[in-house]
C-alpha cells in the first residue's frame, strides 16, 4: 500500500543511497502508527540490495535471503521474550541485545556491500543498552548502516541523535488523512472523522480501528461523555460500560475527546480551560492504567468532575 505522507522521506533516502551519501547511522522518527517501521525495513533492504537501489530489487540473493530472515548481514533488534516467560515480551531493549548486535556488525560482511541493522523503538533502550550503542556510533564498523526508529526523539539522548542523519516522518494534514481513510476503509465521512479522532490523526491507526470493534467503542464513549455534560445521562449509567474498555485505550480516548471539544469551544469564543483541565486529569490517570490502582474508581471520579462541567 502506497502511503503518500512517506514519499518525501523515501525520496531523500533514495537520493542519499544513489549518491553514496548514506551515513553510518540514520534516525527515522515520527509519531507512532505512521508507517516508520515498515519504511525502515525497506531502507534496510535497499542498503543490503546487491543492485544498490531503492526500492530494493527483490530478486537478488540478498533480497531473497532477507525476505526469509536468514540474511547474515542484516540484523534486527526489538523487544524479545522475557527469560523464563515464553510469549511475554520485554518492555525495553537490553544491553545483551546490543552487545550481540555489535559483535555481528564487526564481522566481515559476506554477501552485501554493507552490513545493516534496524533498532526499534530506540527510546525504549535501557541505559546500559544506550551506552553500548553510543560506543558503536562513535566508532562505527566500516560499511555499516544502523537504522534507529524512534516515536519520541525527546527520550533519545542527544549524544545518540547527534551521531545520526535524521529523517522525519510527519502525519498528513486532516483533509488528506480523511480522504485517505475514506478511500481505504470504505467509511462514511462521519465514521472516518471518528476513526481519525480515536487514532490521534494517524491514518494507519484509523484504518486499524475501523476494521474492528474499536470504532463503535470510541463512538459510544463520545456519546456517553456528551450525554453526561448535557445532563441526559448520569455517571452510574455510563461508568460500567466505559469500564469495559482497556484502561490505556480508555484514558487516551477520553483525553483526545476532551481536547477536541476544547478546540471546538475555543473556536466559538467559549471557555476551554475547564475542558483542558479535564484532559490533563485524564492524562494523569492514564499513567495508572497498568498499575494496581483501581481503574473503576479513577474513572468514576473523572466522570463526576466531567458531568459538573455542564454544557
Amino acid at each position: 500500500m502506497t502511503l503518500p505522507w512517506l514519499q518525501a522521506v523515501e525520496t531523500e533516502f533514495a537520493e542519499r543511497l544513489h549518491g553514496d551519501r548514506l551515513a553510518h547511522a540514520l534516525m527515522l522518527s515520527g509519531p507512532a502508527h505512521c508507517g516508520k517501521v515498515d519504511l525502515a525495513r525497506q531502507f534496510m533492504a535497499a542498503a543490503l540490495c546487491l543492485e544498490n537501489r531503492y526500492p530494493a530489487c527483490g530478486q537478488c540473493r540478498s533480497c531473497q535471503l532477507l525476505s526469509t530472515g536468514a540474511h547474515p548481514d542484516g540484523h534486527v533488534v526489538t523487544f524479545e521474550e522475557r527469560d523464563r516467560q515464553p510469549g511475554v515480551l520485554r518492555t525495553e531493549l537490553v544491553v545483551g541485545q546490543m552487545r550481540r548486535l555489535i559483535d555481528a556488525l564487526f564481522l566481515t560482511n559476506t554477501i552485501s556491500r554493507r552490513k545493516a541493522a534496524l533498532i526499534y523503538p530506540v527510546e525504549e533502550s535501557n541505559s546500559s543498552a544506550i551506552n553500548a550503542l553510543l560506543k558503536t556510533l562513535e566508532e562505527p564498523p566500516s560499511d555499516t548502516v544502523i537504522i534507529l526508529v524512534a516515536n519520541d526523539t525527546g527520550r533519545v539522548p542527544a549524544t545518540v541523535r547527534s551521531r545520526c542523519q535524521n529523517l522525519t516522518v510527519r502525519l498528513p494534514g486532516h483533509a488528506e488523512a480523511l480522504a485517505w481513510v475514506v478511500a481505504n476503509a470504505g467509511l462514511s465521512n462521519a465514521d472516518a472523522e471518528a476513526a481519525l479522532e480515536a487514532a490521534a490523526g494517524s491514518p494507519l491507526r484509523a484504518l486499524q480501528i475501523a476494521g474492528g470493534d474499536e470504532l463503535a467503542q470510541f463512538q459510544g464513549l463520545c456519546t456517553a461523555l456528551d450525554g453526561l455534560r448535557e445532563g441526559r445521562l448520569d455517571v452510574m449509567q455510563v461508568a460500567p460500560e466505559l469500564a469495559e474498555i482497556d484502561p490505556l485505550l480508555l484514558w487516551s480516548w477520553i483525553s483526545l475527546h476532551a481536547a477536541a471539544l476544547a478546540r471546538a469551544v475555543a473556536a466559538q469564543g467559549g471557555a476551554a480551560r475547564p475542558l483542558l483541565e479535564a484532559q490533563r486529569q485524564a492524562d494523569a490517570y492514564r499513567r495508572f492504567a497498568r498499575s494496581s490502582v483501581r481503574n473503576d474508581l479513577l474513572l468514576q471520579d473523572w466522570l463526576i468532575q466531567w458531568a459538573r462541567l455542564g454544557v
